[in-house]
């Protein structure tokens, strides 16, 4: 008797997917004027489109048997595009997990019936501040009470449907006007049943002002301490309240070799069809970007692989994709427990040189 070969077996039982995260831009069109987003700030050069459907269904649907995880999240409002229930649908019958980032306004009963019917994995909602007025000042036209009504909503759907999905996940996003309300935040989202917030840095800053309100600090600066002690509130709130709370580091990291943003697995597809390694380097925007580095100027040109219809396999496989990646492959490399020697680290891929993101933030 001829025993089968267990590893194709199984990989048959529980195939595995070659592609971990697509970033689908369905949309960088948005209702909001927030005061750090380059939708607001970059107004000249801006590409506000949706991403079309016949795009979608001829260049990203056939690989979606590849696919663990469509997010179809960029610069703008996911719930804006009139198609996007139909691609979720489609990502689903493939067997993808599936989820979005949404500014709360459109998540009307409707929406949120729907979003537990389709057993849709991860809805995030962004926010900017524990009190409704500290909230909105950030982001102009948004309802911090309204936005919490909508978790509630979102939580007793669940509830009642016996459904754990979608998870609910608020990303609030940490400045000097704002970090001090985060222990306030995390009892809110605990009561109107969130399942995690997630504290992230101000790490794209397109103006000296915006640098201003970052609370992270520089190599050779130091975090003030009512920074840190903000922060441990928040997290003794969370373990009481039994919350999960993820909060992103305040200092630099110089260790890092590859950011989260993780280019040598993830794509990001804008709205425009342009393929890049994350979503601050595939700005839907012609121009020079004016970015800002430690209080330094450090502007950049958006960059990409190349287009969505030169066929997703063949582009993320490209010359440019290859020389984009090579040094991230190299510091990883050099992060191998059984190299003896220390030999020098490479620097990153040239856009990604003055990019918060390189040093864990």
């Amino acid at each position: 008797m001829k025993w089968p070969n267990l590893k194709t077996f199984f990989q048959g039982l529980f195939p595995r997917r070659k592609i971990p995260v697509i970033q689908l831009e369905v949309t960088s069109r948005c209702q909001l004027k927030c005061s750090f987003c380059p939708h607001t700030l970059l107004p000249d050069g801006w590409y506000g489109a949706d991403f079309p459907w016949e795009l979608f269904a001829r260049y990203i649907a056939p690989y979606l048997r590849q696919v663990s995880l469509i997010y179809f999240q960029g610069w703008g409002e996911p719930l804006l595009h009139p198609r996007l229930f139909d691609m979720m649908q489609v990502a689903k019958e493939q067997g993808c997990r599936v989820g979005f980032t949404s500014n709360g306004i459109l998540l009307g009963p409707p929406v949120l019936e729907r979003l537990v019917e389709m057993q849709s994995d991860l809805l995030g909602l962004s926010v900017a501040g524990g009190t409704p007025f500290t909230h909105a000042a950030l982001r102009s036209g948004s309802n911090l009470k309204r936005l919490l009504s909508n978790i509630s909503r979102l939580a007793d759907i669940k509830q009642k449907r016996g459904s754990p999905l979608p998870k609910i996940i608020c990303s609030y996003l940490m400045t000097r006007r704002n970090l001090h309300e985060l222990p306030a935040f995390v009892e809110l989202a605990a009561g109107a049943g969130a399942d995690e917030v997630v504290a992230t840095n101000l790490d794209f800053t397109l103006s000296p002002e915006m640098e201003e309100l970052r609370v992270f600090a520089c190599s050779g600066d130091v975090v003030p301490e009512d920074y840190l002690l903000a922060v441990q509130a928040a997290e003794e709130q969370a373990g009481r309240l039994g919350l999960s709370l993820r909060v992103y580091p305040l200092q630099f990291n110089p260790n890092v070799m590859v950011c989260d943003a993780r280019p040598l697995k993830y794509i990001f597809v804008n709205s425009h069809g342009e393929v890049a390694p994350c979503v601050y380097l595939g700005l839907p925007y012609k121009g020079v970007v004016p970015r800002y580095f430690c209080r330094q100027e450090a502007p950049f040109t958006p960059f990409n692989y190349g287009k969505i219809t030169e066929g997703l396999t063949r582009v993320i496989k490209n010359k440019t994709s290859r020389e984009f990646k090579q040094p991230f492959r190299h510091r990883l490399y050099l992060t191998n427990p059984f190299l003896l020697d220390n030999l020098e680290v490479p620097a990153p891929p040239p856009p990604c040189t003055n990019c918060y993101k390189l040093y864990g933030l």
